[in-house]
């Protein structure tokens, strides 16, 4: 097992203080009014703050600012635009999937190399930059915290740190982990409580991934939760060997129910993803409640059983409140990459409209590819509309795979092995959703998902022998093929959480949604559509598409409003705050490296005339 590396200082020292780069005139930061020491009351909902980077502890990224509706959103023009002054050389390396925080009419933005920007939420002027210049800046940055004066920011070297809210300097600094082991953070932290929680990041280079909860004052240890169960913890007895060790990244933020003490968590997918002994590997591909002050485990459900397809679990869980079969219920709703919404009951994690188990396809008993494979017989089959399409088809994989045999054409859970037929398999979904969240509007009762839709990918599985596992390295284990010239497309579609059926479709964009959704009391949903490149994605095939910024009827799905053209993908979700007294809406445009969509640094925000 790694060994744990953690270092604290209470106060930034003189070369840690010259990272801080930017401090402009205190006359600028005078009009930053620090964050209280929140209370769960005050983080409940966003209204004319956003202080959350879902706006509050439910995950709801639902917004209850109404200065802007669906009967007035035809009239939103641009406010202010500005550059982050990322060099364009750097930001073609980038991934800018981060959410602004906002606090007093002043917003918090994080950058793919964790730099942190404050700007005046009226006009866009900066106030002031945190810039570590870190020689790995991780994979992206998706938020920051705020709390008791101060912005927290887990970086992508696999630190926590502390900066003062009214300047940038940095009051503290925890590594959590070594980066060239694997180890970073992507999710974002949440202030909660006296603590700041974060997931670490890295499972698929290698790192054992957790949880960790800091003493938000001097960034001190409070607790840590380990996804893969180690010997003695629960679901220990589900892995084999050592391989425990690594995997269980988690990607994306939890969510909290105060008045039950529990924190709500995703998890990502074992390593490598093929090859491993028999098993089911809790808690990866999980979702999963902790006792949020000491981090001890509560429940878990696990929606893919010893995954070798990457349907890891990248979504942060929605809490909501609905009548179900005549019953109120307090539930928790993930979307996921398989293509379907996990409901469970926030309590003690039990389904609550049923999640049978149902068989799924095997190689021959006792054969190499079955002993290879090491499938589940059963998975999880949530009742309720997949959103997503969970086959492929021949047409959309006419070629042949890279290992020149043709690829074993199927649905979500064909399996794929060593094989003298051939190591390869197309299915579908090739993550129905990923990591960009949905929203949640307790008016409609309807979550709302940004989606891919598409032929799929093709995976290839690699003999154990020729797999090379060390620390940081590539833990994947797995080859992707091409062979399709079908490009996926992308729409938002809202789910009914009382049913968990499809309530509508929004227009089909050619290129997947990939910048999550902001929902408010005005009726709206929000949406980033990318500016793709022609060529290949993470998601496969790309072709050329415009970027923008398009709000649509939370009820109908209907195309309410679209933004004049963006400068780069839009790929980071949008939020809403006030200040001066207006509503503004606004979004990080940097685009996407690993989406293919066109880089940059811009920051646009919208409002009523």
């Amino acid at each position: 097992m790694k060994r744990r590396v953690v270092f604290t200082t209470g106060v930034a020292t003189a070369a840690a203080l010259a990272v801080v780069a930017a401090v402009l005139a205190s006359s600028d930061q005078s009009q930053i009014s620090p964050a209280p020491a929140f209370n769960a009351d005050q983080l409940n909902t966003a209204g004319e703050n956003w202080s959350t980077t879902t706006g509050g502890l439910k995950g709801h990224r639902y917004s209850t600012l109404t200065q802007i509706t669906k009967s007035n959103v035809g009239r939103l023009k641009l406010a202010w635009h500005v550059k982050l002054g990322i060099p364009a050389k750097e930001a073609k390396a980038l991934n800018e999937e981060a959410t602004a925080v906002a606090y007093k009419g002043t917003l918090y933005i994080p950058d793919g190399k964790s730099a942190v920007h404050a700007v005046d939420g009226a006009t866009g002027k900066q106030l002031w930059k945190y810039d570590p210049k870190l020689k790995q800046p991780g994979l992206a940055n998706r938020g920051v915290a705020i709390g008791d004066g101060r912005v927290y920011l887990g970086r992508g070297d696999a630190h926590i740190v502390a900066l003062d809210q009214k300047t940038g300097k940095l009051l503290w600094n925890t590594q959590l982990g070594i980066a060239s082991a694997g180890y970073s953070f992507t999710s974002t932290p949440v202030y909660y409580n006296g603590m700041v929680i974060e997931g670490m990041s890295g499972g698929d280079a290698g790192a054992r991934s957790f949880a960790v909860a800091l003493d938000a004052k001097t960034g001190m240890e409070r607790w840590r939760w380990y996804v893969a169960a180690g010997p003695g913890e629960v679901g220990s007895g589900t892995w084999s060997g050592n391989e425990w060790q690594h995997g269980g990244a988690i990607w994306i933020y939890p969510s909290i129910a105060p008045k039950l003490g529990l924190l709500y968590l995703v998890t990502g997918n074992p390593v490598p993803w093929n090859g491993r002994g028999p098993g089911d590997n809790l808690w990866t591909d999980s979702i999963v409640a902790l006792h949020v002050q000491n981090g001890q485990f509560a429940w878990g459900f696990q929606t893919v059983h010893h995954d070798i397809w990457d349907y890891d679990v990248t979504q942060a869980p929605v809490l909501f409140d609905a009548t179900i079969k005549g019953t109120l219920r307090h539930g928790v709703a993930v979307p996921s990459k398989t293509g379907w919404v996990y409901l469970l009951d926030r309590i003690d994690g039990k389904p609550l409209l049923g999640i049978p188990e149902k068989k799924v396809p095997q190689y021959p008993s006792g054969s190499a590819e079955a002993k290879y494979a090491s499938l589940s017989p059963t998975q999880p089959f949530p009742v309720g509309d997949a959103f997503a399409s969970q086959c492929s088809t021949r047409k959309a994989f006419p070629k042949p795979a890279p290992d020149g045999k043709p690829y074993r054409v199927g649905c979500i859970f064909t399996p794929y092995s060593v094989s003298k037929k051939g190591n390869f398999v197309a299915w579908t979904p090739a993550a129905a959703v990923d990591w960009p969240p949905s929203a949640y509007n307790p008016q409609t009762h309807f979550i709302y998902l940004c989606t891919s839709q598409g032929p799929g990918l093709g995976l290839g599985a690699i003999p154990t022998s020729q797999q090379l596992l060390f620390p940081g390295g590539d833990w994947i284990g797995a080859n992707f093929g091409g062979g399709t010239a079908v490009a996926s497309r992308g729409r938002v579609i809202a789910m009914d959480v009382t049913t968990n059926k499809i309530a509508w479709k929004g227009p089909d964009w050619p290129a997947p949604c990939y910048s999550g959704v902001l929902t408010t009391a005005g009726g709206l949903v929000f949406a980033g559509q990318s500016e793709q490149k022609k060529g290949t994605s993470l998601l496969g095939p790309t072709k050329p598409s415009s970027s923008k910024l398009t709000a649509l009827d939370a009820a109908t799905g209907k195309v309410a409003w679209s933004s004049p053209h963006l400068d780069a993908g839009a790929n980071a979700p949008s939020m809403t705050y006030t200040a001066d007294g207006k509503q503004y809406v606004a979004i990080v445009v940097g685009g996407n490296s690993l989406f293919a969509s066109k880089t940059g640094d811009s920051v646009y925000a919208f409002a009523l005339p």
